[in-house]
């Protein structure tokens, strides 16, 4: 029962466009919460409860420094570190992403 609940928990952290588009910038690079509601357009408290949802279902990660908390990606498992490369790997093949996530899609 708890691995159906994991995989659900991902799949969720997966279907909101929001979402996508942060681990689109966060593939890229790691970035703080000020950057990506720079770049996404939303607020930073919303931008931060996106995070949240991706930090609670294991694909990304993040560490304080003195002034700023920098998210990252960060599969804490191969299992979502195969949802994630299969997943930047189709938005890369329909034209979803960057020319700049071409450089990068290990973890």
């Amino acid at each position: 029962m708890e691995q159906k609940y994991k995989i659900s928990k991902i799949f969720k952290a997966l279907s909101d466009p929001t979402r996508l588009e942060i681990i689109r910038l966060l593939a890229i690079k790691p970035h703080c919460v000020c950057e990506l509601a720079n770049i996404i357009g939303f607020s930073q408290p919303t931008i931060s409860k996106h995070l949240k949802v991706l930090t609670e279902a294991g694909i990304i990660n993040y560490t304080k420094s003195k002034f700023f908390v920098i998210y990252q990606l960060s599969p804490k498992d191969e299992f979502i570190a195969k949802i994630l490369k299969n997943l930047l790997e189709v938005m890369k093949e329909q034209s979803l992403t960057t020319s700049s996530l071409d450089k990068k899609i290990n973890f």
